[in-house]
């Protein structure tokens, strides 16, 4: 696999402790965020069942990514880690426009990881438009909670107050999880 970055390896605990609350039910799963596929590696190959679906969402268009195509990158990164009968759906566009098509889908996750948009607005419009996609007891896990040169906190502990009583958190460090109810 070729990654230019290594902002996954640091989770991985996170990542364990989130799959230990989900038990055996990990058919579906969402990424908010995928850039160069190495959390959605992470996922294919150590939490998503073999025979799981993941749909991922990102532009791909990041302003800074000057390595080249990163669809592309993403695209082989992931065929390399895929199992044999796990199915890899890739949006490339915006969250919310991505968000509202799987909604009139009515599509439905297990677990779903937010780490696109760290503006307190974009995570704000993708965790609230994500929770409807969230089962009973599945979990959704925000990136960058305690990062201080991000204002992700601001916008997760607003969808927090938002949905006070309809989740439980199971895990707040630099990262932060909900089950919900």
């Amino acid at each position: 696999m070729n990654f230019t970055e290594d902002w996954v390896s640091h989770n991985e605990k996170n990542f364990m402790m989130c799959m230990g609350h989900l038990g055996f039910t990990r058919g579906h799963f969402l990424e908010i965020g995928s850039f160069e596929g190495r959390s959605t590696c992470w996922f294919l190959q150590n939490g998503l069942a073999d025979d799981g679906s993941m749909t991922c969402i990102d532009t791909f268009t990041p302003y800074w990514y000057k390595e080249g195509d990163l669809l592309e990158r993403f695209q082989v990164n992931v065929r390399e880690a895929k199992k044999k009968y796990q199915v890899i759906s890739t949006l490339a566009m915006n969250s919310p426009q991505a968000l509202a098509q799987l909604s009139q889908q009515k599509q439905e996750y297990d677990f779903i990881y937010i780490d696109g948009d760290h503006s307190p607005a974009g995570v704000l419009t993708d965790a609230v438009m994500a929770w409807g996609l969230l089962r009973k007891d599945g979990v959704m896990l925000f990136d960058d909670y305690e990062y201080d040169k991000e204002p992700t906190k601001i916008g997760i502990d607003a969808f927090l107050a938002g949905f006070e009583g309809q989740y439980e958190i199971v895990l707040q460090n630099y990262q932060l999880a909900v089950m919900k109810k």
